[in-house]
């Protein structure tokens, strides 16, 4: 279980770095670097903008990509207990009517058991370090995987959702 969760975030982690390199094609902003005055600017500190921002979404300690593949990840567990919760509304045929309650117990669950699986004393850096020496036919097949993952835990919640109310209009 803690290999499949860590190997869902690592994939999570590189598609969402590639994201950031897709948009930064299309992105304004980063056409002000290129302009000449800004240019000149950044010549004379010695630093490439557009290089900074990279590294400052790459790195895997304490990046941009880390902190959004995580905070999915821990998305992705809160859908699974949501679900799990409208799976039991829907069979008891009551709603709780206290459901923030329910909400941010099942949210302080999803960062305890994110925290244990991924985080604590930094275990997803040494996963990661693992994953980047796979063959790219695993990665491949792991990235495809994780994909399914995502998409299983998204059609899980709204099923159970759509389950839930209509054993409660029943």
């Amino acid at each position: 279980m803690e290999k499949l969760w860590n190997i869902v975030h690592y994939f999570v982690y590189k598609a969402e770095y590639k994201m950031h390199l897709l948009l930064g094609k299309v992105n304004p902003i980063l056409y002000f670097y290129r302009l000449p005055f800004a240019k000149r600017h950044f010549q004379k500190m010695n630093v490439d903008p557009i290089i900074e921002i990279n590294k400052s979404y790459k790195n895997p300690k304490s990046g941009i990509s880390i902190f959004f593949s995580g905070n999915l990840m821990n998305a992705l567990l809160f859908f699974i207990f949501i679900g799990i919760d409208c799976i039991y509304n829907g069979v008891k045929k009551e709603f709780f009517i206290d459901s923030i309650f329910i909400i941010i117990v099942i949210g302080l669950i999803s960062l305890g058991v994110n925290y244990f699986l991924l985080f604590k004393k930094d275990k997803y850096l040494k996963y990661f370090e693992e994953f980047d020496k796979m063959e790219d036919h695993k990665k491949k097949e792991w990235a495809i995987l994780s994909l399914l993952v995502f998409l299983g835990i998204m059609l899980f919640s709204i099923g159970s959702f759509v389950f839930m109310i209509s054993r409660l209009n029943n």
